[in-house]
Formats: C-alpha cells, sequence, structure tokens
C-alpha cells in the first residue's frame, strides 16, 4: 500500500470521528453512509471510504468522553488478580 492510501485511510478515520462528535455535540442527526468527497481519484477515494467505515461505536465513545472505557471498567474488585498464597 503507498504512503498516500495510509494517508487517505486514515483522513476518512479522523474526518468520521471529527463529523460524529460535532453532531452528537450539537444534537444533530448523522448518516454515517453519506461518505464526503475527498479525492477524484477513485483508489483515493476508495481507501477513505474504507477508513470511514472502519470507525466503530467504541471510537467514537472513547473521543467524546476523552478516556478509554476498558481500563476502568476491568479494575473492578471482581475483575482484579489476587495471588493465592503457598
Amino acid at each position: 500500500m503507498g504512503r498516500n492510501w495510509q494517508w487517505s485511510y486514515t483522513q476518512g478515520r479522523i474526518k468520521r470521528i471529527k463529523a460524529e462528535i460535532a453532531a452528537r455535540q450539537n444534537g444533530e442527526p448523522f448518516d454515517a453512509n453519506q461518505i464526503p468527497l475527498h479525492s477524484y481519484d477513485g483508489t483515493m477515494q476508495s481507501k477513505f471510504a474504507k477508513g470511514w467505515r472502519s470507525i466503530s461505536e467504541v471510537d467514537i465513545r472513547s473521543k467524546l468522553y476523552r478516556h478509554n472505557i476498558y481500563p476502568s471498567a476491568c479494575n473492578t474488585p471482581e475483575h482484579t488478580f489476587k495471588s493465592k498464597e503457598i
């Protein structure tokens, strides 16, 4: 994969996260199927679209709330490791 292809993929991820966060903060509806035009080059647009579609709800929430939800959930007493005494 060329560097420009990776850049287009990364831009798709970045633009999707920014668009989702802006829509949620403003209380506006967001349609993830409306992928914006990134390039007139078919390959670059395809890579952008793949990056755009690769964003999950977990990605959006972690950016929206500016933290990772998994470490706090795993630090509960029932999930901590307790060594057995010999």
